[in-house]
């Protein structure tokens, strides 16, 4: 608990004890669900880098240990589902696309193309909320905390946007 509280107060020193003594366990912890040895790493870096960001936030009542895993269990969960967005993309591209016709680099740079013009035409507060949330991993509480608005506004944010997005795209497409 005094690791927990000198972490709070800001005490790098205690962080590299506690980045020391974790960051093995962590990395083991993503290697064996992620199997690949660059993400894994990552990962336990930006496991590490969340901790120190939001070290004001740390709860008295768990241990770090604990809330290090917990912040990892959230990146993990954010990976998957960004992969598995990521899959269907390109699932879903594969069958509007003749794979002859355009060469696979093209056809995803003109997606992430359309789905970036269509972000910038959102209003600036849901601008942000949609890049914190799709591009860095936020959680929507996290968000909420760093933009200090509500949860559910932020939620509110993330659905329009999204909805908004799909509508712009199928602009361009049709």
């Amino acid at each position: 608990m005094e690791n927990l509280a000198a972490i709070r107060n800001g005490d790098h020193a205690v962080f590299i004890e506690v980045y020391e003594q974790l960051h093995a366990r962590l990395f083991r912890f993503f290697l064996k669900r992620v199997y690949f040895h660059d993400t894994a790493k990552d990962l336990t870096q930006q496991s590490f880098i969340r901790l120190w960001q939001y070290r004001e936030s740390l709860s008295m009542e768990h241990t770090l240990e604990k809330q290090v895993f917990i912040i990892a269990r959230g990146l993990l969960i954010n990976h998957l589902k960004k992969e598995a967005t990521q899959k269907k993309l390109k699932a879903e591209m594969g069958r509007d696309v003749p794979v002859e016709s355009v060469p696979a680099g093209d056809v995803l740079m003109e997606r992430a193309s359309e789905v970036n013009a269509a972000i910038q035409t959102l209003p600036p507060v849901r601008k942000r909320v949609i890049i914190l949330k799709t591009f860095h991993g936020f959680s929507n509480k996290e968000i909420a905390q760093q933009l200090q608005i509500s949860v559910k506004t932020v939620e509110d944010h993330v659905t329009k946007a999204f909805r908004h997005i799909r509508q712009v795209i199928a602009f361009f497409l049709f």
